[in-house]
């Protein structure tokens, strides 16, 4: 009971602070749930300084009736690529850190990395790396990495610490030469924290806490959620196959209990979990050139780095750690979570939900963006 008293006193103050609607959010996403096709939205648009209107509907927790809000705590997936690419630009403007040399420098034990190719349908030779991997190609998903480790493939992604995850990667090899394709790879985003946590000399999880999360006020925004923020998590929901209602899906790539730091470790590529009140603020800063509320987390010609098209003779339009194209550019998680920063409006905007295949998430999810498009410009 005290559990949904918390939840309700949160979301009717959410509904107080931003009741001069500026964008019709709730009336376009309360079918969605009216209908039973998704279970809760929270979305937040805001400018570089401030959040102009956060939108919650539906349930974090159908069962228990807690509604969605600021403060649901979401696993946030693949949405942690890009804070661990703003952790290596700062290391990279301290000096600590170059994009473009052969990563080798930091990790010696990839210097024996081999590329896998496939000369015929029976056999598959090793060959030397032509070109040495960088922190460049490592955060663009051009180093030819698989996406993770075979080990990790058959168990947890949070498995091993970044020591020994990094023996992992020794033994696996390149499935194409460092930059001449674009190869969607946890493994080696996971690489680019291992060389941040080596060299500054703290445990990555402490170096994003201590360098970034407290600066930017991110409380709540963690790979090991405490047990009273797991009271604040939204569930997974999948649809049951024979029926028109939901069930819970429980997150399979992660090892639980998630509090437990003992039986697991950071996930820099996708394991960080966070809520809506503590990501936009990232997100402002990105949209600030690396400044929010007097705090300056990177350079402005860092952010720009990022979001710059890497490596621009690929056709994939991705930068480091972020989708990017036409002055808008992001990152979106696995289970349903996704956030822009938008160049041209000058706004940030954020769309959460916790799901696994529901049909209308995508057409929720784009009628929020139309929604941000067309109010902006009024």
């Amino acid at each position: 009971m005290k559990r949904i008293i918390v939840f309700l006193l949160i979301n009717l103050f959410s509904v107080t602070l931003f009741s001069a609607e500026l964008f019709p959010v709730k009336k376009t996403l309360q079918p969605y749930i009216d209908n039973n096709e998704l279970a809760g939205i929270v979305t937040v648009i805001g400018d570089k300084d401030k959040v102009l209107q956060l939108d919650a509907v539906g349930y974090a927790d159908i069962d228990e009736k807690i509604p969605m809000s600021g403060e649901t705590v979401f696993w946030i997936a693949s949405q942690s690529k890009p804070i661990t690419a703003v952790a290596v630009l700062m290391l990279v403007e301290e000096g600590k850190l170059e994009l473009d040399v052969p990563v080798t420098k930091y990790l010696p034990e990839l210097n024996e990395l081999r590329v896998a190719v496939k000369e015929d349908e029976k056999r598959t030779v090793l060959v030397p790396v032509e070109t040495p991997i960088t922190l460049r190609h490592l955060l663009s998903h051009s180093s030819g990495m698989m996406w993770v480790p075979p080990l990790q493939q058959k168990h947890k992604i949070d498995l091993l610490p970044f020591s020994k995850a990094l023996t992992t990667c020794v033994m696996t090899p390149l499935k194409s030469q460092p930059g001449t394709e674009h190869n969607y790879s946890n493994m080696g985003v996971n690489i680019a924290a291992t060389v941040a946590e080596r060299v500054s000399g703290m445990p990555f999880e402490d170096f994003l806490e201590q360098r970034l999360f407290k600066p930017l006020g991110m409380k709540d925004t963690t790979f090991f959620p405490t047990l009273e923020q797991q009271k604040r998590l939204a569930e997974v929901y999948a649809r049951n196959p024979d029926t028109k209602t939901f069930k819970r899906v429980e997150n399979g790539q992660l090892t639980y209990p998630l509090e437990n730091r003992q039986i697991r470790y950071p996930e820099a590529a996708g394991g960080l979990y966070s809520t809506p009140n503590d990501l936009v603020r990232f997100y402002q800063m990105l949209l600030g050139e690396g400044e929010f509320h007097g705090v300056q987390i990177l350079k402005p010609e860092s952010v720009k780095e990022m979001w710059k098209k890497q490596p621009g003779h690929l056709p994939q339009q991705y930068g480091l750690c972020v989708a990017t194209g036409n002055g808008i550019f992001g990152h979106a998680g696995a289970c349903g979570t996704e956030s822009k920063v938008d160049t041209n409006l000058h706004l940030v905007y954020l769309y959460f939900v916790q799901e696994r295949g529901l049909a209308k998430n995508n057409e929720a999810r784009e009628a929020f963006y139309k929604i941000v498009r067309e109010n902006s410009k009024k």
